[in-house]
Protein backbone atom coordinates (compact mmCIF):
# COMPACT_ATOMS: atom_id res chain seq x y z
CA UNK A 1 0.00 0.00 0.00
CA UNK A 2 1.27 3.47 -0.83
CA UNK A 3 2.31 5.87 1.94
CA UNK A 4 -0.15 8.32 3.41
CA UNK A 5 1.14 11.81 2.55
CA UNK A 6 -0.04 14.64 4.79
CA UNK A 7 0.92 18.31 4.94
CA UNK A 8 0.45 20.15 8.25
CA UNK A 9 0.49 23.95 8.29
CA UNK A 10 0.42 25.42 11.80
CA UNK A 11 2.59 28.06 13.44
CA UNK A 12 2.40 26.45 16.89
CA UNK A 13 5.06 23.80 17.45
CA UNK A 14 2.98 22.18 20.20
CA UNK A 15 0.07 21.67 17.79
CA UNK A 16 2.45 20.28 15.17
CA UNK A 17 3.78 17.76 17.72
CA UNK A 18 0.28 16.67 18.74
CA UNK A 19 -0.82 16.33 15.12
CA UNK A 20 2.34 14.39 14.28
CA UNK A 21 1.68 11.94 17.10
CA UNK A 22 -1.99 11.54 16.20
CA UNK A 23 -1.20 11.17 12.50
CA UNK A 24 1.40 8.47 13.21
CA UNK A 25 -1.23 6.60 15.21
CA UNK A 26 -3.78 7.05 12.42
CA UNK A 27 -1.36 5.77 9.77
CA UNK A 28 -0.49 2.72 11.89
CA UNK A 29 -4.17 1.86 12.24
CA UNK A 30 -4.51 2.15 8.46
CA UNK A 31 -1.39 -0.03 8.05
CA UNK A 32 0.24 2.69 5.99
CA UNK A 33 3.54 4.48 6.22
CA UNK A 34 3.15 8.18 7.05
CA UNK A 35 5.01 10.79 5.02
CA UNK A 36 4.48 13.99 6.97
CA UNK A 37 5.56 17.50 6.06
CA UNK A 38 5.01 20.13 8.78
CA UNK A 39 5.41 23.82 7.99
CA UNK A 40 4.97 26.89 10.17
CA UNK A 41 5.81 29.62 7.67
CA UNK A 42 2.79 30.56 5.52
CA UNK A 43 4.94 31.57 2.53
CA UNK A 44 6.62 28.14 2.56
CA UNK A 45 3.22 26.51 2.92
CA UNK A 46 1.76 28.38 -0.04
CA UNK A 47 4.77 27.48 -2.18
CA UNK A 48 4.51 23.81 -1.17
CA UNK A 49 0.80 23.72 -1.91
CA UNK A 50 1.13 25.38 -5.32
CA UNK A 51 4.11 23.30 -6.45
CA UNK A 52 3.45 19.92 -4.80
CA UNK A 53 -0.07 20.09 -3.39
CA UNK A 54 -1.40 17.22 -5.50
CA UNK A 55 1.02 14.75 -3.91
CA UNK A 56 -0.71 15.11 -0.52
CA UNK A 57 -3.75 13.09 0.46
CA UNK A 58 -4.65 15.61 3.16
CA UNK A 59 -3.64 19.15 4.07
CA UNK A 60 -4.27 20.21 7.67
CA UNK A 61 -4.39 23.99 7.78
CA UNK A 62 -4.53 26.30 10.78
CA UNK A 63 -6.57 29.47 10.31
CA UNK A 64 -4.79 31.99 12.51
CA UNK A 65 -1.18 32.11 11.37
CA UNK A 66 0.89 35.31 11.67
CA UNK A 67 1.65 37.19 8.42
CA UNK A 68 -0.76 35.17 6.27
CA UNK A 69 -3.69 33.27 7.71
CA UNK A 70 -4.98 29.92 6.61
CA UNK A 71 -8.00 31.66 5.13
CA UNK A 72 -5.70 33.68 2.84
CA UNK A 73 -3.78 30.55 1.88
CA UNK A 74 -7.08 28.80 1.09
CA UNK A 75 -8.22 31.77 -1.01
CA UNK A 76 -4.96 31.80 -3.00
CA UNK A 77 -4.95 28.03 -3.50
CA UNK A 78 -8.58 28.11 -4.60
CA UNK A 79 -7.55 30.48 -7.39
CA UNK A 80 -4.34 28.79 -8.59
CA UNK A 81 -4.83 25.12 -7.68
CA UNK A 82 -8.56 24.44 -7.16
CA UNK A 83 -8.19 20.65 -7.44
CA UNK A 84 -6.64 20.38 -3.99
CA UNK A 85 -9.08 22.46 -1.92
CA UNK A 86 -11.15 19.34 -1.24
CA UNK A 87 -8.12 17.87 0.54
CA UNK A 88 -7.93 20.72 3.05
CA UNK A 89 -8.98 20.15 6.64
CA UNK A 90 -9.00 23.37 8.63
CA UNK A 91 -7.78 22.90 12.20
CA UNK A 92 -8.98 25.89 14.20
CA UNK A 93 -10.48 27.22 17.37
CA UNK A 94 -12.31 29.86 15.31
CA UNK A 95 -14.54 28.03 12.82
CA UNK A 96 -17.06 30.87 12.64
CA UNK A 97 -14.41 33.02 10.91
CA UNK A 98 -14.19 30.49 8.10
CA UNK A 99 -17.92 30.09 7.63
CA UNK A 100 -18.27 33.87 7.26
CA UNK A 101 -15.39 34.12 4.79
CA UNK A 102 -16.35 31.15 2.63
CA UNK A 103 -20.12 30.68 2.88
CA UNK A 104 -20.28 29.17 -0.62
CA UNK A 105 -17.86 26.32 0.24
CA UNK A 106 -18.54 23.15 2.14
CA UNK A 107 -15.51 23.38 4.40
CA UNK A 108 -14.01 20.54 6.37
CA UNK A 109 -13.20 21.80 9.87
CA UNK A 110 -11.65 20.18 12.93
CA UNK A 111 -12.31 22.28 16.02
CA UNK A 112 -9.47 22.96 18.47
CA UNK A 113 -9.06 21.56 21.02
CA UNK A 114 -9.62 18.11 19.58
CA UNK A 115 -9.11 14.50 20.59
CA UNK A 116 -7.61 11.69 18.57
CA UNK A 117 -10.97 10.13 17.65
CA UNK A 118 -12.16 13.48 16.24
CA UNK A 119 -9.09 13.75 14.02
CA UNK A 120 -9.50 10.10 13.03
CA UNK A 121 -13.13 10.65 11.98
CA UNK A 122 -12.29 13.87 10.11
CA UNK A 123 -9.49 12.14 8.20
CA UNK A 124 -11.71 9.18 7.35
CA UNK A 125 -14.25 11.57 5.84
CA UNK A 126 -11.59 13.60 4.04
CA UNK A 127 -9.74 10.62 2.59
CA UNK A 128 -12.76 8.53 1.59
CA UNK A 129 -13.32 10.12 -1.85
CA UNK A 130 -9.62 10.04 -2.82
CA UNK A 131 -9.42 6.30 -3.45
CA UNK A 132 -8.32 5.62 -7.05
CA UNK A 133 -5.86 8.39 -7.78
CA UNK A 134 -4.36 8.81 -4.33
CA UNK A 135 -4.59 5.48 -2.55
Amino acid sequence: MKPLRILVIDDEQSVQRILSSFLQRYAQKQRRELQLCSLSNPADALLEMTTAGERYHAILLDVRIPKMGGDEIFHDIREVHPKIIDRILFVTGYPEDLYKLFPQHELKVLHKPFRYHQLHNALDQLLEPTAPEHA
